[in-house]
């Protein structure tokens, strides 16, 4: 397996809903299924979700009245429902799939070390990874990160709903710009907001690579697999 590159993928809980309904829905998820097959000779991924679909701890726990730190672990438990759904979908495109869980819930996933991550990326399996961290107040870019560093990754693909990372939000300012390339430095002092300081900061420190773009775009990931300039690519 070693001359696949490896991908992190971070995908958002929205993949998981229709757009114009918000209702679960299944098509970006085998959308993003069938890219994996089609790459599946010189990419092997790594899956962090999100779990945004149900629940956001800073969102509607705040909504609710919880205190952050129970609103935060209820977006964790949404993390799980959601790694279940894709290893499900996954298996049935017959994709071979190990699915970790930070948090020791043997029905989500086993257990995440260092071993295990290491055997399944020797098989060559497609991971996924939920339960965040396993701790609150750490978001899914942080997380994507670090999975990332223990799988050996060779680039994290952040998939979002935007084109790229923009110095100001886009459906907002007409006048918004792209950036092809940044440093995590600029993404950091301009206070972007396209990936968490403490995500950007780990990065930076490993200096791993990641890439950001829009997910939902047809053949997105076939798009970033074969061209270096597709979406906004963050480095040191």
């Amino acid at each position: 397996m070693d001359h696949k590159k490896r991908i992190l993928l971070k995908l958002t809980g929205e993949a998981f809903v229709n757009p114009a309904t918000g209702k679960l829905a299944p098509e970006t998820i085998i959308a993003v299924i069938n890219q994996i097959q089609l790459l599946s000779h010189s990419h092997q991924f790594g899956l962090v979700v999100g779990g945004g679909n149900f629940f956001r701890g800073h969102k509607e726990g705040r909504m609710l009245g919880m205190t952050p730190s129970s609103g935060h672990q209820v977006g964790i438990l949404a993390t799980m429902l959601n790694g279940i759904i894709l290893k499900d979908l996954l298996e049935q495109h017959e994709i071979s799939t190990t699915i970790f869980c930070a948090l020791e819930c043997p029905a989500a996933g086993k257990p995440i070390s260092q071993q295990g991550i290491t055997a399944a990326v020797k098989k060559g399996d497609t991971i996924v990874f939920t339960g965040g961290t396993g701790n609150p107040f750490f978001t899914t870019d942080t997380n994507a990160v670090l999975r990332g560093l223990q799988m050996e990754a060779t680039e994290i693909w952040k998939g979002t709903k935007v084109d790229g990372v923009y110095d100001k939000d886009p459906m907002l300012h007409t006048d918004a710009r792209r950036y092809d390339q940044l440093t995590y430095l600029e993404a950091i002092n301009k206070k972007l907001g396209i990936m968490d300081p403490p995500a950007l900061a780990l990065a930076q420190q490993f200096d791993q690579h990641v890439r950001v773009f829009n997910l939902f775009e047809p053949q997105a990931m076939l798009k970033a697999a074969q061209d270096d300039t597709f979406g906004t690519c963050i480095t040191n």
